[in-house]
């Protein structure tokens, strides 16, 4: 076959083209021959997947040994062959996760089919009424099941970028127990507010799940926490406003964060695993198909995990293990406290006057953890949220950081919403067993509070939202900044130092030549009140540029003296 092969391209009268033996080797030892190279290539292009599924970093040392031919042109003879090295490195895209979706419809509840189960996922919420909960996770394609069990071991440890705080005791002291620890009298109940009470057929717009509707008996189911005894009751209901709270929802994102920051890999699997499905995977199947009795059959497996994990102190063990908390988790306990309190008024927020310094504005956990993590923000620092609207980042540092955490604020209603979000959160951080450090809310103005005013004078870290402030509110917060201490930081979202700002004789009593600023930038999404991205500012008090300004005067007059001399 060969010889006729090569003889349709030999013209008249020229020695013929004969084959040659082709071998070629590895840098190992193995050879190919041609005919089952040929067989791997036609087997790659029927089976491409095969061969690409798991790409990998090639390196190979291919060596040809290649016969010389007769032909009618005279080739140069061959030369010694020299290793050709050849590195392959698969492009990679990086994308970063979108970290922000539109609240989950109950659509979402139906569970994919297993062909369309992603190996991971970012999982995400965002709405107008209250902040859904936030799942983080990460794991590539080739990660084995050790390496999959040790990065959700890291996940209860530190989420990326996260302040690690070897000092903080993360366990709630009065969680996972019945007495008092300093008095030794049973503990009184945890007193919050069941999703019930904000999501009930008895309520105004409330109705029976479609799944449950040819379900008899009471709507009334029970979910139990990791940190105390009590259950916390859930109505099997929907509302009209696809905003609105979704009990069905939290009841599972609440279940995968227990699972996936709370408990060890070999428990985890059983409630929520990205590979055999587990007990969530099979109550949203029940929910796709409506099958009401296998969905409250899995809840009560569940519920007698969490029972059995909290009495046998894994929980305890795992929380005291950590060194801080993941972000997913910070935002679904300050979600639960939010949806519960000020979710329900958020309307009456709307109630100010324009262009004042009393408009209201959210800042999202998404850009102040943000801010925690550039101020580096410990268990033994001081925060202060001057005009704290309903504490939300008052809130969020104590639970994330562990520290002392002040908020003031002059309006009536946006104070009235964060008290009772205050004692909201208590209750929901001892539920989980996870300790938050001091909360203080004023409902003040910040220029007249004492405390504010003591307090300020041992503050690390302040956080004034002054976006739409007026410029003399501004100039009489320069007052009071001259009360902190050297290194103390704040953040705003307009700048107090003017732009090219130069230190001189004239102004050298002005309170911002102890203030050294940076810029920095925030991304969409991250304010309540714009989907775009905009600037804040970062001012350390640092007295040195005043201090060597002066030094400088002072030498320069001197020199005048001695020349005038």
């Amino acid at each position: 076959m060969s010889t006729s092969f090569f003889k349709k391209f030999t013209p008249a009268g020229s020695t013929p083209i004969v084959a040659q033996k082709r071998v070629v080797k590895t840098s190992s030892t193995s050879t190919i021959a041609p005919d089952d190279h040929r067989n791997k290539k036609l087997s790659r292009a029927r089976h491409p997947t095969s061969h690409q599924q798991h790409p990998r970093r090639v390196a190979s040392v291919v060596t040809l040994a290649v016969t010389t031919t007769t032909t009618t042109k005279k080739l140069p003879p061959a030369t010694a062959t020299t290793p050709l090295k050849r590195s392959f490195e698969p492009s990679r895209s990086v994308s970063t996760p979108n970290l922000k979706r539109p609240a989950p419809s109950r659509d979402s509840l139906k569970p994919p089919s297993l062909e369309s189960l992603p190996r991971h996922h970012h999982r995400s919420a965002a709405s107008s009424r209250s902040p859904r909960s936030l799942r983080l996770e990460s794991s590539s394609e080739e990660d084995s099941d050790d390496e999959r069990s040790s990065k959700r071991s890291k996940m209860g440890s530190a989420s990326p970028g996260a302040v690690v705080d070897t000092s903080r005791r993360i366990v709630h002291p009065v969680s996972f127990r019945t007495k008092d620890p300093k008095t030794g009298l049973p503990l009184e109940r945890c007193n919050f507010i069941h999703a019930h009470e904000i999501a009930s057929v008895k309520l105004e717009g409330w109705s029976r799940r479609r799944e449950f509707r040819n379900t008899d008996g009471n709507l009334t189911i029970g979910l139990h926490y990791p940190g105390v005894p009590d259950q916390e009751r859930f109505q099997l209901v929907q509302n009209s406003d696809p905003d609105e709270f979704d009990p069905l929802a939290e009841i599972l994102t609440t279940m995968e964060m227990v699972a996936d920051h709370l408990l060890p890999r070999s428990i985890a699997d059983k409630i929520h695993s990205e590979t055999s499905g587990g007990i969530v995977y099979r109550m949203r199947r029940s929910l796709k198909h409506g099958d009401a009795p296998r969905f409250l059959e899995n809840l009560k497996t569940y519920n007698e995990l969490v029972r059995e994990s909290r009495k046998n102190t894994t929980f305890r063990k795992r929380i005291a293990g950590m060194t801080t908390i993941p972000f997913a988790l910070v935002e679904h306990i300050l979600q639960q406290s939010y949806a519960r309190t000020v979710a329900l008024e958020v309307e009456g927020l709307k109630d100010y006057q324009a262009f004042s310094s009393e408009v209201y504005g959210e800042l999202l956990p998404k850009f102040t953890t943000k801010i925690f993590k550039e101020a580096n923000l410990t268990s033994d620092k001081v925060f202060m949220d001057l005009g704290s609207g309903t504490g939300n980042v008052v809130l969020h540092a104590a639970l994330e950081c562990g520290c002392e955490s002040w908020g003031c604020e002059k309006m009536d209603k946006p104070a009235l919403l964060a008290e009772r979000q205050r004692k909201e959160f208590i209750a929901r951080c001892r539920m989980w067993g996870i300790n938050h450090g001091a909360v203080y809310l004023q409902h003040d103005t910040f220029l007249e509070n004492r405390s504010i005013a003591e307090t300020l004078k041992r503050a690390d870290v302040l956080l004034v939202n002054n976006f739409a402030f007026e410029p003399d509110l501004n100039q009489k917060l320069l007052d009071m900044f001259l009360d902190l201490k050297e290194g103390a930081q704040i953040f705003s979202l307009k700048p107090f130092v003017p732009a090219n700002h130069v230190i001189t004789t004239r102004n050298a009593e002005n309170p911002v030549n102890r203030l050294r600023m940076v810029e920095r930038e925030y991304f969409s999404r991250e304010v309540s009140w714009t989907d775009s991205g905009g600037k804040y500012y970062v001012h350390t008090v640092d007295s040195s540029m005043l201090r060597e300004f002066m030094e400088k005067e002072m030498r320069e007059k001197k020199r005048r003296a001695q020349s005038a001399s």
